[in-house]
């Protein structure tokens, strides 16, 4: 349990940190400021692990009912049903209390809300912080798929992409991607070239773009598939006490071979387990120390 109480922390530490760049009260450092911060993945992980700190669930959920016009419904549904957990009970509890206090129409199921009474202790003074570039860009070019392939390209501006890589990178539908790519083009900001049977599409504006949304962050971190790996570690580690450390080792190898493409899509590369029962400590190791690299940034 002591490394489990290890790994929660530093969980904690980056969603702290996160939120409170994004303006929620908190004593945790301000850790990821040179990093962008994605806010439904965010909100996602927050919500579906609500259980970890019920009191940075009500601070979070304070922020929401302040700034929520920031806030893509569709693309939180989205990132759920990417994790599989749309269904979750702690996230539909999040989602009832969201919609009792702010009518917000999340999709909660029927749950029922929380006990909660908010604090308005939320401040997001302004949205210059580099950390802030996706809220920002939002602001300027509204809450939605264009918003999100705009930041998507500018993280990367001299990489051509398909269709199908920016559905997967901004967690919108690829008819969606492609519906908004089309007037983006056709106004200049976006080219495209055809080349091994697919339209490859990438930013055409660059400076006029960059200098629009500046400053921005020095990382992208891809936090949809980084909050998702987080989730499959904690899940392993958290149930790791009621375990045998030979089961343990067993399902820690089993993991890293069936999420491999998830690893990978969150630019992660677990080292390879030693045989048997030590697999576990190597294991815990690794993802310790990985969960601290996180929150550390």
């Amino acid at each position: 349990m002591a490394r489990y109480s290890e790994f929660r922390e530093h969980v904690l530490d980056t969603l702290w940190s996160q939120w409170h760049e994004l303006g929620v009260a908190a004593t945790v450092p301000r850790r990821h400021s040179d990093d962008f911060i994605d806010p439904e993945p965010l909100i996602a992980f927050t919500a579906t692990h609500a259980d970890l700190d019920p009191r940075l669930r009500d601070e979070s959920i304070d922020w929401v009912l302040r700034y929520g016009i920031y806030i893509s419904k569709a693309r939180l549904k989205n990132v759920l049903d990417g994790w599989g957990l749309r269904e979750d009970p702690l996230f539909r509890e999040y989602a009832a209390t969201v919609n009792a206090h702010g009518g917000a129409g999340w999709p909660a199921a029927g749950a029922k809300p929380l006990s909660f009474r908010s604090r308005a202790r939320s401040l997001l003074e302004d949205l210059r912080r580099p950390s802030l570039l996706s809220l920002r860009i939002r602001a300027i070019f509204g809450v939605g798929a264009r918003a999100e392939l705009i930041r998507a390209l500018i993280a990367q501006p001299g990489l051509a992409r398909t269709a199908a890589d920016l559905s997967m990178e901004t967690g919108y539908g690829k008819r969606n991607v492609l519906n908004e790519l089309e007037p983006l083009r056709f106004a200049g900001v976006v080219k495209s070239f055809r080349a091994v049977n697919a339209d490859r599409f990438s930013l055409a504006m660059v400076d006029e773009i960059g200098a629009l949304v500046a400053p921005l962050p020095k990382r992208f971190t891809r936090w949809t598939a980084t909050f998702a790996v987080l989730h499959v570690l904690l899940g392993l580690v958290r149930h790791s006490a009621k375990r045998s450390d030979l089961q343990n080792a067993v399902d820690a190898i089993r993991l890293l071979e069936e999420r491999k493409q998830l690893f990978a899509s969150a630019q992660i590369y677990p080292p390879p387990l030693p045989a048997g029962v030590s697999a576990w400590p190597a294991f815990l190791e690794w993802a310790v120390g990985y969960a601290a690299s996180i929150a550390r940034a």
